[in-house]
């Protein structure tokens, strides 16, 4: 782990909550490196998240992720942008804890339908019979982890790319001030 006198800026969330392009905003406003662990799967396996999911199986692509976030939350300044399902993993989340400030991209389901379009990009939703049940369905599996692993949350239904990247950086800067000793962080360890 990397001793840092700033942490990290670690974004979270459901897919297509925004972590990639919110997180490519807040790099470029913080001076900071941007990374993003499907980038980084997608790199290290040689193929896609869906043929990675649809070759290999969502065991394999789990562990990829893993060595993606111990990896990359080595990296000092940097913001990085995690899997929807990356928090799903406990020692992720210790990970992503120790290096940095979590934020938390809550969007609505009705959003993220919108923004993930067919959804044939995205393997979780390809082929579900009804893609908004489906992600309401995931949602309420993962929000207990998101709440858990997160240090602030901001809401990004409805908003703009660069407001919603404000919204994070003022959040990031808040929490920032008290790092590594954010209040609560001890509850939830």
């Amino acid at each position: 782990m990397v001793v840092s006198l700033a942490p990290n800026l670690l974004l979270i969330g459901f897919m297509g909550s925004g972590k990639t392009t919110i997180g490519r905003l807040c790099a470029k406003a913080l001076c900071y490196r941007f990374a993003d662990t499907d980038e980084r799967v997608e790199q290290k396996a040689q193929m896609t998240v869906s043929e990675l999911f649809a070759e290999l199986g969502e065991a394999e692509f789990r562990r990829l992720e893993r060595c993606a976030v111990t990896d990359l939350c080595m990296r000092a300044n940097a913001v990085i942008a995690t899997g929807g399902g990356a928090v799903l993993d406990p020692d992720n989340v210790a990970t992503m804890r120790a290096s940095g400030i979590v934020v938390w991209l809550a969007v609505e389901p009705e959003e993220i339908l919108r923004r993930c379009g067919t959804c044939q990009t995205r393997p979780l939703l390809a082929g579900a019979e009804s893609p908004l049940d489906h992600i309401r369905s995931m949602m309420a599996a993962r929000e207990p982890h998101y709440a858990r692993a997160a240090d602030v949350t901001v809401a990004t239904t409805g908003l703009r790319r660069e407001e919603a990247a404000s919204r994070v950086l003022e959040a990031f800067r808040g929490a920032a001030e008290t790092w590594p000793h954010v209040a609560g962080r001890e509850e939830k360890a």
